[in-house]
């Protein structure tokens, strides 16, 4: 092979490699970019005289510096931390709620007993009867308040469900439909694309931030994707679709269905926003809304049934304070608690023992439910029991940012590891520039140096 041709294959080989290093430079600041190098090798040699010449240089690929595992602990831990971020973001909305001086249970509760203290020193005075109804009517409108807002709630997880599902089928169209382009390239070159394999790729990591995925891939070079317990999303070149179905459940909420059949995996879904957002739905919407429910109830049942042992100011047997939930179902107590009496009249101050317009025996007894432990058999006053769901509530949002902190400081890790291999290097890039900017002229010379013996053979002719 003549020297000609040897430099040739030099010259471009290395601006195939310049190239290559410009492409990098160019993407250094674009999100999902993986560097790349070319391999290069030396052409099959020439045989002439009893001896095998080299006949110059190619380039044997493209190599797209990736890890795979890293790849997939960058999917992992953003999954995870966006469960985290969701979860935490709507528990403390809920802790600042429940904590509220304004709108908590407690507050109600102590200027509740405070009026029924004041019936108590005086059963006779109608102004004192009266602010004993207004506040047991704003200890109720209370428990509605709060049991509205936790609703509130579960309709805003249910918009976001909605707005997730469909960025999630955006998403896998996008992954099968570069899948295609992957599979069908794979078939013409022996090198992959490296490019669009870094956009599946950003598209897998951005498809984590809603839903845990996993990945495994094909021989063609398809990527298929997984969720829940084995769900597939997208299966070569084709995506199956999430829905948004309504539960059979009251209240009736959004759920996930999977496929054409809208077959239910809200269950089987965890990771992402989508994960966090069915995580507060369980473990704090559904908590609250349960437990506040059960105190709605026990005051009224309690406050009630102690009210009609008692004799009123016409001289009758103490009626419903509040109203009978016994028609309500269960877990919308809260929101169904509300004061029915009227007149101030017919509180029952006076014990059915003596009773007498001046008898406040009954009053105090009913001033003293604020301090007996009428819950969690026996253990619990009201507030007690309220103090208890608060705390708890508190517990797990401090719990939530403590995990946030410790998941994005995770992912921040695994995220400079990858870096550190798929990242451009600028400095690196720009001492590769340099030497291959030196390799391509030192090739240009072999083609100088080519020429000039080409034309001395021929002056000598």
């Amino acid at each position: 092979m003549s020297m000609l041709n040897i430099g040739t294959s030099a010259l471009l080989t290395t601006q195939g490699s310049l190239s290559t290093i410009s492409h990098n430079i160019s993407n250094a600041n674009t999100e999902g970019y993986s560097r790349q190098r070319t391999t290069q090798g030396t052409n099959i040699p020439h045989y002439q005289g009893g001896y095998y010449f080299g006949s110059g240089v190619q380039i044997t690929g493209v190599q797209r510096i990736f890890d795979e595992f890293l790849s997939d602990e960058v999917s992992n831990y953003t999954s995870q931390t966006s469960q985290q971020e969701t979860f935490l973001t709507f528990a403390k909305q809920v802790d600042d709620l429940l904590g509220s001086k304004e709108l908590g249970i407690n507050t109600g509760l102590e200027e509740f007993f405070n009026a029924i203290h004041e019936v108590a020193n005086d059963p006779t005075a109608i102004s004192a009867r009266q602010v004993m109804l207004t506040q047991g009517q704003l200890l109720a409108d209370r428990f509605n308040t709060l049991d509205v807002q936790m609703q509130s709630f579960d309709k805003q997880i249910d918009s976001q469900i909605s707005v997730v599902v469909e960025d999630i089928n955006t998403l896998t169209r996008g992954i099968a439909e570069l899948n295609q382009a992957i599979n069908a390239m794979h078939s013409s070159v022996d090198n992959p694309p490296n490019d669009l394999l870094d956009q599946r790729d950003q598209l897998i990591n951005k498809l984590s931030e809603y839903v845990s995925v996993s990945t495994v891939r094909d021989d063609n070079g398809s990527l298929n994707v997984f969720v829940g317990t084995g769900q597939v999303l997208v299966s070569g070149s084709t995506a199956i679709s999430l829905s948004v179905i309504d539960t059979t459940t009251s209240p009736v909420r959004n759920s996930i269905g999977y496929g054409p059949a809208a077959t239910d995996i809200s269950a089987q879904l965890t990771g992402g926003s989508l994960g966090g957002a069915l995580q507060v739905r369980s473990e704090i919407i559904d908590s609250v809304r349960s437990q506040l429910s059960d105190l709605a109830f026990s005051v009224v049942d309690v406050f009630n049934t102690q009210h009609q042992a008692g004799i009123d100011l016409n001289g009758a047997a103490g009626g419903f304070f509040f109203g009978d939930l016994a028609a309500i179902a269960p877990g919308d107590y809260a929101g169904a608690i509300k004061v029915v009496m009227t007149d101030p009249r017919e509180i029952a101050a006076s014990s059915t023992i003596n009773p007498a317009v001046g008898n406040n025996e009954n009053a105090a007894i009913l001033a003293d439910l604020q301090v007996t432990k009428t819950l969690v058999g026996g253990t619990q006053t009201f507030a007690d029991g309220y103090s208890a769901l608060v705390a708890n509530i508190a517990t797990r949002t401090h719990q939530a940012d403590l995990g946030l902190k410790s998941q994005q400081g995770l992912l921040n890790q695994v995220k400079l590891r990858f870096d550190s291999v798929s990242g451009v290097n600028l400095d690196e890039e720009a001492a590769n520039l340099i030497k291959f900017q030196q390799a391509y002229q030192a090739a240009s010379q072999i083609i100088t140096v080519s020429n000039t013996v080409f034309n001395a053979l021929l002056n000598a002719v």
